[in-house]
């Protein structure tokens, strides 16, 4: 309550121009929106409607709040414009810097999303209103990767609120598992992760460590795997399940969905093409992680 969204930062990163000493573009242009004034904005929209009264003229609704499907109009809304902005912000700032194959370069359908295709070698988002609603679907979203796996589980509870019931679930300290993308055919340029953060003692004690290993050769037995060991890279981080947060005024705990997302090196995701990636999730603390 209160607490504003993160700023949304996006950078125009001109392929054009000369590169840094670690092969990587040079970034020209920052463009910075601030969400929490369109937050504000939809809020004061909202409480600029007059209280409702039914046709039976037996029933006043209070006005100032225009429901799930309003909320959800004005995500989309927001969501789309800032798409638009940062789009075009990025292609204006390429104009300013002309190239012959510029304007051809920023169209290829090799280096963006067209909208189609999924621009993720492996995605899913649990929930609801995600792309894989129920356990069932984490699990067959998973099983062709797996290939280590010891107390971790799609699953599904109410304890975190409707929106956050579904998820892979991380049972007792040690719990891990591997997944491995073989023969990476395109660069891997990021990963993004979105866990739960609870005030609840169910979930708050939770961390998971996740150790991700790009460019190796884990498909050609344990020879390969050690001699690409000296070529491959290795990523590691933790997070942690705990909101830092009080508890609300009616007693209830709070659920939050958090996004971690990691930026890989220039270099580091061009040299994942025709490797193997290697994911690997641990329960390092507490009973449970989602």
């Amino acid at each position: 309550e209160n607490q504003k969204p993160y700023p949304v930062i996006v950078r125009a990163v001109l392929e054009d121009r000369p590169s840094t000493s670690d092969g990587s573009p040079v970034t020209s242009s920052i463009m910075t929106a601030i969400l929490g004034d369109a937050v504000d904005d939809v809020e004061e929209g909202e409480m600029s409607f007059p209280d409702y009264r039914d046709p039976d003229d037996k029933e006043i609704e209070a006005g100032g709040v225009f429901g799930m499907a309003g909320h959800i109009a004005s995500s989309w809304a927001i969501a789309f414009n800032l798409a638009s902005s940062a789009l075009w912000h990025c292609a204006s700032k390429r104009h300013s810097h002309p190239h012959p194959k510029a304007k051809r370069r920023m169209y290829n359908h090799a280096n963006c999303d067209n909208g189609i295709d999924s621009p993720c070698i492996f995605s899913f988002l649990a929930g609801p209103k995600g792309t894989t609603a129920r356990p069932s679907a984490i699990a067959s979203t998973l099983l062709p990767f797996i290939v280590e796996n010891t107390g971790w589980q799609p699953g599904t509870d109410m304890d975190a609120g409707f929106a956050r019931k579904g998820g892979l679930i991380g049972s007792g300290a040690g719990a891990s598992m591997t997944l491995l993308f073989r023969n990476v055919t395109r660069p891997v340029r990021r990963l993004d992760v979105v866990s739960l953060r609870s005030t609840s003692h169910v979930w708050r004690e939770g961390k998971a460590k996740f150790v991700l290993v790009t460019g190796g050769d884990f498909s050609h037995g344990k020879e390969a795997a050690e001699a690409s060991s000296k070529s491959a890279r290795e990523v590691t981080f933790e997070i942690s399940a705990d909101l830092n947060a009080g508890v609300s005024n009616n007693g209830e705990d709070q659920h939050v969905s958090y996004h971690f997302g990691l930026d890989l090196h220039y270099a580091e995701a061009n040299e994942s093409v025709g490797k193997d990636l290697l994911l690997r999730i641990t329960l390092t603390e507490g009973a449970k992680f989602k």
